[in-house]
Order: C-alpha cells, then structure tokens, then sequence
C-alpha cells in the first residue's frame, strides 16, 4: 500500500522537526487487482486507510476513479465514481482500518499515450483536514489495452 505524506521543503529538517514529520497524517492507497491494466466493464477494486489522524483532525474525505486528457489544447477531466465521506462517516470504523471500494468500470474512454494527446485514468483520495490543509494521494492504472502512438 502506497503511503502519501504531505510535501514538505527540501532542506534538512533539525531532530525536533523530524519527530512532528514523522507524525503527519497521511493516506494509504492500494488497487486490489495484480495487474495495473483493467478492460471495460471489469470490477476496479482498491482499499484506502488513513494513517497517523484522529477523527478531529479530519473534516471530509473525497473518493474518486476519473479520467483526465493532457497535452494540446484544453485538459478534460470525467469522473467515473465520486463519494464524499464525512467525518462521521468516517468513525464508524477505526481510521487506520483498510475500507474497500469497488466499482464497474465504462467502455469509454480507453487510456491512449499519444505524442499531442494523452488519456490517463486514477483513483484518487482528497483528505481534508479541519486545520485547512489538503492531502491527495493517486494511483493510476489503464483502461483497456494501452494504446501509445509511435
């Protein structure tokens, strides 16, 4: 499971600084599956948990699977599946505990690598904090059998 930390400056931090890194909130985000390419109409299952927070730190958390377009011209975004689980939801269970999330995903569109255009698909996780911070954590993966333009 791939743990995302808040970014923090480069420069060396003293030892008091290293303990309150150490201790940050982070997200842990992980796809169920073995293989990082899934067809259309495949089940996408992944699991999430939240590390080093306590429910009164968390204001919401946001869960996605999207698509977005990078290069010429304008960047389009879809968002296949969009939940915002509130802080009461979210204490139902233990915040460290992994939580499951599954969903069927379209025929369209497909993951395409081009050289003026690419289609890129991810899950992604926003936690809120009620200080105002914002931590976000991604893991792609391709939908269908990845076309790239020679």
């Amino acid at each position: 499971m791939a743990v995302v930390l808040p970014k923090f400056p480069s420069r060396r931090l003293s030892t008091r600084r290293s303990i309150a890194v150490r201790t940050e909130p982070a997200v842990g985000l992980r796809l169920r599956s073995l293989q990082q390419g899934l067809e259309p109409a495949e089940t996408l299952d992944f699991e999430y948990c939240l590390k080093r927070v306590t429910p009164d730190m968390v204001d919401r958390l946001e869960v996605s699977v999207m698509w977005c377009t990078e290069g010429k011209g304008s960047d389009d975004l879809g968002v296949h599946l969009f939940e915002s689980v509130t802080r009461e939801q979210l204490t139902e269970r233990p915040l460290g505990q992994p939580r499951r999330v599954s969903t069927v995903l379209p025929a369209y569109p497909l993951s395409y690598e081009g050289r003026l255009m690419k289609i890129r698909w991810c899950v992604r996780l926003r936690l809120y904090l009620s200080d105002g911070r914002e931590i976000t954590a991604e893991q792609p993966f391709y939908l269908g059998h990845l076309t790239i333009e020679v």
